[in-house]
């Protein structure tokens, strides 16, 4: 029962912050503005850092560690985080060189924006959504789900498996009113499968969220440097 009841938790939270951030910003910011997604994404790690403060004092046997606040193992995260950066940044350019994607620079090219557009690929999504889905989801799932599916010769945490579909299905656009989905990019959902993957490996090798947030922060900082200078 305790296991069912942290899915329908873990569930709930996946669907509920990140929509409780984009009702909230749409009632003081331009629709998926620079703003926009700034007041998002803060709402939504606010939202989890609160949620986290409650569950340390409610569940006994956790501590900080539990939720990824630790700086262990913080050579293997850097040394990972730097070999994967140089791997993505190989990928993302023989993609962009190999097929045309839809630019997503939707604004004025200023240098403030553009300023304010780093910051949040570097450094306000990583930190988000990884205390979000690394930290507060993925921890509630290392207390409940302690287990591994083991497929032939592969182990793999039941942890590592939900939290990275609860990160996917994050990237689903929903319209509740109607009950629909309003936005689905297969491409997209290809790839947040397998980087939530490697972000959730990195989480359990070493149970702290420097590591995701790094490699987080230069998966999705490296597209719009390059989608930028594309423009």
């Amino acid at each position: 029962m305790k296991k069912i009841i942290a899915l329908i938790t873990c569930l709930g939270i996946t669907l509920l912050f990140p929509e409780t951030g984009s009702r909230l910003a749409n009632l003081s910011c331009e629709l998926f503005g620079i703003g926009w997604m700034y007041f998002h994404h803060i709402t939504q790690m606010v939202l989890s850092l609160a949620t986290i403060i409650v569950l340390l004092l409610v569940i006994k046997q956790s501590s900080f560690h539990t939720w990824g606040f630790t700086l262990k193992n913080w050579k293997w995260s850097l040394f990972t985080a730097a070999k994967f950066a140089a791997g993505w940044l190989i990928i993302t350019v023989l993609l962009n060189l190999l097929f045309s994607f839809e630019n997503q620079i939707h604004y004025e090219q200023t240098i403030p924006n553009i300023i304010a557009d780093l910051c949040f690929d570097f450094i306000v999504t990583p930190l988000s959504e990884e205390i979000l889905f690394r930290g507060l989801i993925m921890g509630i799932l290392i207390l409940y789900f302690p287990g591994k599916l083991k497929i032939a010769s592969l182990s793999i945490s039941y942890a590592m498996l939900f939290s990275t579909l609860f990160f996917s299905l994050a990237h689903i656009g929903i319209n509740y009113q109607e009950l629909s989905i309003s936005h689905l990019d297969s491409l997209q959902l290809l790839f947040t499968l397998g980087l939530g993957f490697f972000y959730a490996f990195m989480r359990e090798k070493t149970d702290s969220l420097l590591g995701p947030i790094l490699a987080h922060g230069f998966s999705d900082g490296s597209i719009t440097v390059i989608q930028l200078l594309k423009t």
